[in-house]
């Protein structure tokens, strides 16, 4: 079995049973002054997150630990051609309208908001409009087979968007009991800044395949399940999830997407593996 082609529809099916367990968790987990009501949902997805982290971690270790350092990029996830671009476009799309609705409501509940959330949820909501960008930029080059410099520097903005959402997360939850409640959503904003600094670093570093694998096979997993999950419990009338969380889960669900279809790229990729290369020294004369 070649795990390289496997791993990302498996990150999607892991992702995916995750949100619905989370969702069910928030839905049904919880009475109405917000005590646990003994449902399994919560335990079973701890188990499925806690064992997505080394089946994740296997099928990473396919990939070479380091690459070639001026075309391991241009290998691994360039090329696609067309379905480069539609990724991009959906991706940057979901990351616009959710950008947009974020900042409407905003400004509608902005009276109800915490000084620190007016701060946050603006510039996190713009970036969000900014990563479109991005993602477009970057994801037409790709499909050329050439990323430029400029097309390139633009990963730092969702990078900031991903650190900003995890530190609203953190401090808004921070005093709530039960982790079970905001936990995944902290995860998936964690992860999902993993991947995309390991991202940059095929751009602008020594490319570690192996760690972008890793650490993006994550991002699909845990934003899914803080994206489908807070969803699904929106839907379903849960008191716990908030409509001005959507469109936070919104971004969770694009990013975790364009991360699966990295993963794609890279399975399909006709970088020849073998062991790591390492970098000589530069002694000097």
């Amino acid at each position: 079995m070649n795990l390289k082609k496997v791993l990302p529809v498996l990150a999607l099916v892991m992702g995916l049973a995750g949100g619905v367990l989370h969702g069910l968790d928030l839905t049904k987990g919880y009475d109405g002054v917000g005590l646990p009501t003994g449902t399994p949902w919560f335990k079973i997805l701890c188990v499925l997150a806690v064992a997505a982290v080394p089946i994740c971690v296997i099928c990473a270790r396919q990939y070479r630990q380091t690459s070639h350092k001026y075309k391991a990029f241009e290998a691994y996830l360039c090329g696609g051609g067309d379905a480069h671009k539609m990724a991009a476009v959906l991706c940057a799309a979901v990351f616009a309208l959710c950008g947009l609705f974020g900042l409407y409501t905003t400004a509608v509940h902005l009276i109800d908001l915490s000084l620190f959330e007016r701060m946050t949820l603006i510039p996190l909501y713009l970036l969000a409009l900014l990563s479109c960008l991005a993602f477009v930029r970057l994801g037409s080059h790709a499909a050329a087979g050439v990323v430029s410099e400029e097309s390139a520097s633009l990963v730092f903005v969702p990078i900031f968007w991903a650190a900003l959402d995890m530190v609203n997360t953190f401090k808004v939850n921070g005093n709530v009991p039960l982790e079970g409640q905001f936990m995944f959503e902290l995860l998936a904003a964690m992860s999902l800044l993993c991947a995309l600094n390991a991202y940059a670093r095929f751009l602008f570093a020594l490319p570690r395949p192996r760690l972008f694998a890793g650490f993006a096979a994550l991002g699909v997993v845990f934003g899914m399940i803080g994206g489908v999950g807070s969803l699904m419990a929106w839907i379903m009338g849960s008191e716990i999830t908030d409509i001005l969380f959507l469109p936070r889960a919104g971004c969770y669900i694009a990013c975790a997407l364009w991360l699966a279809y990295q993963l794609s790229r890279m399975a399909v990729s006709s970088e020849p593996e073998g062991p790591a290369l390492r970098r000589k020294k530069q002694t000097a004369q």
